[in-house]
C-alpha cells in the first residue's frame, strides 16, 4: 500500500496473524518520508531493492545480501526470525519469575556487555508501567556503588556475555556477586543466578543449586539480539510483558518479508542510505532514551552519522553531500510518526510502529542499508581493555587532566582552549561527547550539548559511554571525539563494598579506565582527533568543564604563540 502525503510517501504494514492464540493483533508500522531530493532518493533506493528481491533472500537468512565487508564470512543471519524462534522463552521466563518470586526476588540486576545492556532496555522500555530492571554495562565505580545501593536481598543477578571472557564483566560481576552473597548467602545467590552465553563459553556452567543458563545463538550479532534471550530474559523477568513484543514482532517479521517497493523496512533502509553524507538526527532521545541508545550504534556500525537529539533542538550545518542523491544539512527521525515539515535541502522519516516491530523494522533497515552502503553493520564492538597505567596529560586545569594528540597547540593551557583547537581541526565535521561518567550524579553534564553547539560551532552527538560506544569499529569514521572521564569516588571499588568478601582482581576504577582508553585508542588508529577531559575532581571538574563550553570562544589562545 502507499499512502500519498504532501511533501512525502508512506507505507503501511497491515495486519498478519501472529500464530499464537494470546498474542495481540499487531500494530500497524508505517514510514512516511518528506522533503526532496531527500524522499525521491529513498524511493529510488527502495525500489532497487525491491528489485534484487533483498526482503524476502533477508527473510530467508541469505548471507549473500551482502557484501564481502560485512563480517563473518559469512555475515551472521541468525537475527533474521528471531522473534518467532524466540516463542519458547515466553514460557520459561514466567517459570523462572515466579521461581524468583517465591524466594522473594523481584529485582533484576543485568550485568553485561553494552549491546546486551542495550538490548533489555529496549524491550524493558516498551512497558509504559516500568520495570525493576537496573543494569551495569561499565565498570564505573559510582555507578555500580548506586547498584549495590538496592535491595540485596530482593535480587536476582543477571550476567550476560556471549563469549563469557568480557574483563569488564566479570569484574562487575565479582564484585556485585560478592555484595549480594554477602546479604543472602553464597547458595541462595547461586539459586538466584541467570547466564546469557553461548554454548561452551565459560560461563555456560548450569548446576543444580546453581546458576540457570539460557543459551544464545552464535549467529546472532549482539546488537541484532534483542528479540532474543539477551532483551527478553532480563527485561522479562524484571517485569517486561514479553507475550505482547513478541506477537508484534513475529507479525512484523512476516509482512516485511515482501519484495515491494512500499515494504516499509524497504523505505526506510532506502531512506538510511539516501541520508549517507547528511546528519541523522535521532528525535526521540527524551521520548525513547532505550530505544535511541539502541539505535545510535546500531545505525552507526552501519556507516551513518547519528546524532540523538530533543525534538526541537537545533542540530547545526552538516556535512556537505557525499553522493548526488544526498541531501543537505540534517534527516530528522521521529519515530512516534509527528515531527515539523522538514527545512529547504532537509528530509524527514517518521514512524509508526508497535515496539516489538519497531525493532524488527529498524534491524532489517540498518543491515540493508549496510548493503547499499557497502559497510558492515555486523562489525564487532571496540577491542577490550587492556591493563596499564593512564599517559600523562598534556596539562591540567581546575581539576581537569586533559589528554589530546599533536593536533593540540603546544601552548594550550586550558580546557576552553582545547576545545576551541578541537573545533578547529573538525573542519565542520561533527563532534561526538562521550561521557564515561554516572548518568545519575553526573546528569548535569548531559545539559551541556546545546551550549557545545554553540561554542564548537558544529553539530554535536552526546551519550554515555561504554553504551554510546558499542559496536562502532567498523563503520568510516569522520567525526571528532571528546570523551569525558572521572576518578571514582575514592579509590577502587572493591574496597568501598566490602573489600573481606571480593575475591582478588583488578579495581574497578582502573578496569574503566582501560575500557575507555581502549576505545579512544581505537579511535586514534582510525586518524581521528582524540580530546580526553579527565576529571581528577569530579566536583571541580564539572564546574571547570560548565565554565569552558559557556565562555566566549576565542579563534586562537594567546598562550599558543610561539
Amino acid at each position: 500500500m502507499n499512502e500519498a502525503t504532501p511533501g512525502g510517501d508512506g507505507a503501511d504494514l497491515g495486519s498478519a496473524a501472529t500464530g499464537g492464540p494470546s498474542a495481540p493483533a499487531p500494530s500497524p508500522v508505517r514510514v512516511r518520508l518528506a522533503g526532496e531530493p531527500f524522499a525521491g532518493a529513498a524511493r529510488r533506493i527502495a525500489a532497487e531493492l525491491a528489485g534484487e528481491t533483498v526482503a524476502s533472500r533477508l527473510a530467508d537468512a541469505d548471507p549473500s545480501v551482502w557484501g564481502p565487508r560485512a563480517a563473518g564470512a559469512p555475515p551472521r543471519t541468525g537475527w533474521t526470525g528471531l522473534a518467532a524462534r524466540s516463542r519458547p522463552l515466553v514460557g520459561q521466563v514466567a517459570a523462572l519469575r515466579e521461581r524468583f518470586a517465591v524466594a522473594g526476588a523481584h529485582r533484576v540486576l543485568l550485568v553485561g556487555t553494552p549491546d546486551a545492556v542495550a538490548a533489555a532496555r529496549v524491550v524493558a522500555g516498551t512497558d509504559p508501567g516500568g520495570t525493576r530492571l537496573t543494569a551495569l554495562d561499565s565498570a564505573d565505580p559510582v555507578q555500580v556503588t548506586d547498584a549495590l545501593s538496592g535491595e540485596l536481598a530482593e535480587t536476582v543477578l543477571v550476567v550476560a556475555d556471549a563469549a563469557g571472557t568480557d574483563p569488564v564483566v566479570a569484574a562487575v560481576t565479582r564484585v556485585v556477586a560478592a555484595a549480594i552473597a554477602e546479604e543472602v548467602g553464597a547458595d541462595a545467590l547461586a539459586a538466584r543466578t541467570v547466564h546469557l552465553t553461548e554454548p561452551g563459553s565459560p560461563l555456560d556452567t548450569p548446576a543444580d543449586p546453581g546458576p540457570v543458563v539460557v543459551t544464545l545463538d552464535a549467529d546472532v550479532p549482539g546488537r541484532f539480539g534483542v528479540l532474543g534471550p539477551l532483551g527478553l530474559v532480563p527485561a522479562g523477568l524484571a517485569g517486561a510483558d514479553v507475550p505482547a513484543v513478541l506477537g508484534d514482532a513475529v507479525a512484523a517479521e512476516r509482512a516485511l518479508a515482501a519484495d515491494d517497493p512500499d515494504n516499509p523496512a524497504l523505505l526506510l533502509a532506502g531512506a538510511l542510505a539516501a541520508g549517507r553524507g547528511s546528519l541523522l538526527a535521532l528525535r526521540d532521545a527524551e521520548r525513547s532514551p532505550a530505544l535511541t541508545g539502541w539505535l545510535a550504534p546500531l545505525l552507526t556500525a552501519a556507516g551513518l552519522t547519528v546524532v540523538p537529539v530533543p525534538p526541537d533542538e537545533p542540530v547545526g550545518a552538516g556535512p556537505a553531500p557525499q553522493e548526488p542523491t544526498a541531501p543537505a544539512g540534517v534527516v530528522d527521525v521521529h519515530a512516534d510518526g509527528t515531527g515539523p515539515r522538514p527545512g529547504p535541502g532537509q528530509g524527514a522519516v517518521r514512524l509508526d510502529a508497535g515496539p516489538g516491530a519497531a525493532v524488527v523494522l529498524w534491524q532489517a533497515a540498518a543491515a540493508l542499508a549496510g548493503r547499499v552502503l557497502d559497510t558492515d553493520p555486523f562489525a564487532p564492538a571496540p577491542p577490550a581493555p587492556a591493563e596499564g597505567p593512564d599517559p600523562e596529560p598534556s596539562f591540567v586545569d581546575g581539576g581537569i587532566a586533559v589528554h589530546a594528540g599533536d593536533w593540540l597547540p603546544p601552548a594550550t593551557r586550558t580546557v576552553a582552549g582545547a576545545l576551541d583547537a578541537l573545533a578547529a581541526v573538525a573542519d565542520g565535521a561533527p563532534a561526538v561527547v562521550s561521557a564515561w561518567l554516572d548518568p545519575e550524579s553526573d546528569a548535569s553534564v548531559a545539559v551541556l550539548r546545546g551550549p557545545l553547539v554553540a561554542r564548537l560551532g558544529l553539530p554535536v552527538a552526546f551519550g554515555w559511554a561504554p553504551a554510546c560506544r558499542s559496536g562502532d569499529t567498523g563503520a568510516p569514521d569522520v567525526a571528532v571525539h571528546c570523551h569525558l572521564t572521572g576518578n571514582g569516588p575514592g579509590g577502587d571499588l572493591p574496597g568501598s563494598v566490602g573489600a573481606d568478601t571480593v575475591p582478588p582482581g583488578p579495581g574497578l576504577d582502573s578496569l574503566h579506565a582501560a575500557q575507555a582508553r581502549a576505545v579512544m585508542d581505537d579511535q586514534r588508529r582510525r586518524g581521528r582527533p582524540v580530546l580526553r577531559l579527565h576529571l581528577t575532581d569530579r566536583l571541580a571538574g564539572l564546574v571547570t568543564l560548565a565554565r569552558a563550553v559557556t565562555s566566549t570562544p576565542t579563534s586562537t589562545e594567546p598562550s599558543t604563540e610561539p
